[in-house]
């Protein structure tokens, strides 16, 4: 299975050392293309899959947690 798109923590955490994210969006954009890639590239079912999807729930968690308090603090 060929990753057309590659995308690692690895690359986002040095992409938010060097400033390089112009919005939150961008960031959001690179962190579910882990998740995409895992899910294309691991079956179903695998551990590693199965370690995807946990870490997107915790993700999505934080994430979600994370625009409500922003909404709050522009209201």
């Amino acid at each position: 299975k060929n990753i057309k798109n590659p995308m690692d923590l690895f690359t986002i955490n040095s992409k938010l050392e060097n400033n390089q994210y112009t919005s939150t969006g961008e960031f959001e954009k690179d962190i579910r293309l882990i998740f995409r890639n895992c899910y294309t590239y691991n079956d179903i079912g695998s551990e590693i899959y199965t370690l995807g999807e946990k870490l997107e729930l915790a993700f999505n968690k934080i994430w979600t947690e994370k625009i409500v308090f922003q909404v709050k603090q522009q209201k």
